[in-house]
């Protein structure tokens, strides 16, 4: 069996990070091998919640993984701290990335325009070292902004504006890479059509290439860790970027769909586990 190295937080409640990338992964045929950056008693969206960081714990992962021969076929970097887990990331990509293993890294620092609170300048830095070496990386708008050093004010008004914004700065990033890329702007919100749609737009060695989904206007927690998680177990299973942005597309849209009719609230994430047949071949 496929394995991949998942370097992420595990929360108690929201459906995100490590409980949204090991039953996904599963789904699709692959072993998730959870290396976690910090445990959560719940995601931050939660008005009360506890955090403790596992920083120190890193380098052991690293020497007993080593130490037992562990290889994969996938490493795929989610929710890191700061600058010091962006370093440990790195070393681990260069104990543990061969010819064959996909590098997947979703670059979490803001959403909706703007940085989340832990951002820094430092943060900013290391993620831009960090995707530069990456084979697929998923950030959504205003992250794909951050690495490429623009303000997501400069979109232009109307859909047609914004989805040619987004497909420069996608080719941008992809050419900053120091290996061929495929970059996937994530969640793409367009209000303005008669109906409202959210997009994801790739920029690959094929070209340019847009997904069109419902946009249900509502967010939900571990959407983002959901759809990089089926990217990345497609990919190590051999489709391409523009086949699993599909598969991942329906995957979240039937959920989300079914998580709205139940009123769910956003922090609590989506009600998934019912559509990972879909995901199973």
């Amino acid at each position: 069996m496929k394995k991949a190295a998942v370097i992420n937080d595990l929360s108690g409640f929201g459906k995100c990070s490590l409980t949204a990338a090991i039953p996904v992964l599963s789904a699709l045929g692959v072993q998730c091998c959870p290396l976690a950056t910090a445990v959560l008693t719940g995601q931050t969206g939660y008005p009360y919640y506890h955090c403790t960081d596992l920083t120190e714990m890193m380098p052991q992962y690293m020497d007993a993984w080593k130490k037992n021969g562990a290889a994969f076929d996938a490493i795929y970097s989610g929710f890191l701290t700061g600058k010091e887990q962006i370093t440990q990331v790195l070393t681990f990509i260069e104990e543990f990335r061969t010819r064959g293993t996909l590098l997947l890294v979703d670059p979490v620092m803001g959403d909706d325009g703007s940085a989340y609170p832990f951002f820094s300048d430092e943060l900013l830095d290391g993620m831009r070292a960090l995707t530069k070496k990456a084979d697929v990386i998923t950030p959504n708008l205003t992250e794909a902004c951050l690495l490429a050093g623009v303000s997501p004010d400069t979109s232009g008004n109307g859909e047609n504006a914004l989805l040619a914004f987004a497909e420069e700065i996608a080719c941008q990033l992809r050419e900053q890479a120091e290996v061929p890329q495929d970059v996937v702007i994530t969640g793409i919100k367009c209000r303005t059509e008669t109906e409202p749609s959210i997009y994801n737009i790739a920029a690959t060695e094929n070209g340019i290439f847009r997904h069109r989904s419902p946009f249900f206007d509502r967010s939900f927690s571990g959407t983002g860790d959901l759809f990089a998680s089926v990217l990345c177990g497609c990919r190590v299973n051999g489709m391409r970027t523009e086949d699993a942005i599909v598969l991942a597309g329906k995957f979240l849209s039937h959920s989300i769909a079914d998580t709205m009719k139940a009123d769910t609230l956003g922090r609590d994430g989506v009600n998934f586990e019912k559509f990972l047949i879909d995901l199973i071949k």
